[in-house]
């Protein structure tokens, strides 16, 4: 098991910082009905012990962000499960507008405003690792949810996004045009 942490700041325009925690210190499958990630933290641990003889391959399906449905190989071939071959390889954090509950069979924000490219931070010393965006919006908006993306390639070759985690804040943060508003995910193992 391990536990993730998920943080959302505002900066305003005139110098004061709005933080929210959504989720602290929750052990992913606490709620296992409606978690997101840990339905793909159970993915990532199956395709790692995967097997499958000589030329053989293990795949899943996945919905990906335009609601169709795709496979992924975990094994096939020289093929590492996830590759790079089609895309670049980035995780992004979404911002949106809608407060519905997350569900397990979300594929997206259900009111994304923005998809921005993010950044890690990898601390093996202590099994933590952080992903972590910002986004300047350019207009008054209400952001009630966050997601976390990663690009990657289908069984086919197509390059997808996926989302990993879909979180609802507690109530709508209004976040004004020119301000900020960064998200940080951390896992710890």
């Amino acid at each position: 098991m391990f536990t993730r942490e998920l943080v959302v700041v505002v900066r305003r325009r005139d110098g004061r910082v709005e933080e929210r925690r959504i989720v602290v210190d929750k052990k992913v499958g606490d709620n296992q009905s409606e978690d997101l990630v840990t339905l793909w933290a159970f993915r990532l641990v199956r395709c790692l012990f995967a097997e499958a003889g000589r030329g053989g391959s293990v795949s899943f399906s996945f919905t990906d962000v335009g609601g169709y449905s795709r496979s992924q190989f975990c094994i096939r071939g020289y093929n590492i499960f996830l590759g790079s071959g089609c895309t670049d390889r980035y995780a992004f954090i979404g911002f949106g507008s809608d407060p519905t509950p997350p569900s397990r069979d979300n594929y997206r924000l259900l009111g994304e405003l923005a998809r921005v490219r993010a950044f890690q931070q990898v601390f093996e010393s202590d099994l933590r690792f952080v992903i972590y965006g910002s986004w300047v919006s350019d207009s008054d908006v209400s952001v009630c949810e966050v997601g976390l993306y990663l690009s990657v390639c289908d069984s086919g070759g197509g390059a997808r996004f996926l989302l990993i985690d879909r979180s609802v804040l507690d109530s709508c943060i209004n976040v004004g045009a020119g301000e900020t508003i960064s998200v940080t995910y951390a896992f710890q193992f």
